[in-house]
């Protein structure tokens, strides 16, 4: 009768000990999940006031303004995997919208086209647990991020391979792998304010257009600067990093000629998300 106690004990200590790893990691999932829907700075950060830019792009035969417009989203695809204190999580979703081109060629009036964007966007990050299961999102804390990487959904033909910063603190900082490629969000890359910052986008086509895409806290509240086309899918310019310290996001993107200038081909577009931050 002893013996059969104690074996019975053993197995309620074994069923128990099973038991609560698996709802500890639903319960850590189930934080993490949270913190990264409630979070509006890296993960679902806004794109209203890109939608509501314009960029002209002036020609020997065209003016070419063009603008995304609204943008509705999916709900986002979370994946997180729970390690002792380490978690890896990966956030994408959706966006869904128009593209406009309005043109003014020299033998005709301005004349509007406008295309179906549909593309995705992915963003990985880390996070440790930095206090007990008993505190607040059971101790949870965003420790790391990756570049955010998007491209059209159903034609996608342009790449962006890699990108060149230069910069007071990075002499020749080199990205290749957005999605694999962290940085500790306490030290994030950082410009000073003001800096003169070279970016240089290494990409599959030559024939191209690049921009430059970032938020200010003062007029116009928005910046998007063309790059430069090099050659050979060489895209380059030169930007002022603004005055206000705070994280920021700095977006990178790219184009075939087609998408801007032809009324028929379709959306085609790639584009880089980097967190940074303005230090002195």
């Amino acid at each position: 009768m002893k013996k059969t106690i104690v074996m019975f004990a053993v197995l309620v200590l074994a069923l128990v000990s099973m038991r609560c790893p698996k709802e500890d990691i639903v319960a850590d999932k189930g934080s993490l999940e949270d913190l990264m829907k409630s979070d509006t700075i890296w993960f679902g950060a806004s794109t209203k006031v890109d939608s509501t830019s314009r960029t002209t792009i002036l020609g020997p035969e065209t003016t070419i303004v063009w603008w995304r417009g609204a943008q509705t989203h999916d709900q986002p695809t979370l994946q997180i995997e729970v390690v002792g204190d380490s978690a890896w999580v990966s956030w994408a979703r959706g966006n869904f919208g128009k593209l406009y081109s309005l043109a003014k060629w020299d033998t005709f009036p301005l004349v509007l086209w406008t295309k179906n964007l549909s593309e995705r966007a992915q963003i990985r990050g880390t996070f440790f647990r930095e206090g007990s299961t008993g505190d607040d999102d059971r101790g949870w804390k965003l420790r790391s991020l990756s570049l955010a990487y998007g491209k059209s959904d159903s034609t996608n033909t342009v790449r962006v391979d890699s990108l060149r910063i230069k910069s007071s603190r990075y002499p020749d900082l080199v990205i290749k792998d957005p999605l694999n490629s962290y940085y500790r969000v306490d030290s994030l890359l950082a410009f000073k304010p003001g800096e003169a910052v070279t970016l240089t986008l290494y990409t599959n086509e030559p024939n191209g257009h690049a921009f430059l895409h970032t938020f200010i806290l003062a007029w116009p509240f928005y910046v998007r600067v063309p790059f430069g086309n090099k050659g050979n899918g060489v895209y380059e310019g030169t930007w002022n990093a603004q005055i206000v310290v705070m994280p920021r996001w700095a977006i990178f993107d790219l184009m075939p000629h087609s998408t801007l200038y032809t009324p028929d081909k379709p959306y085609d577009f790639n584009g880089w998300l980097l967190p940074y931050q303005i230090k002195q």
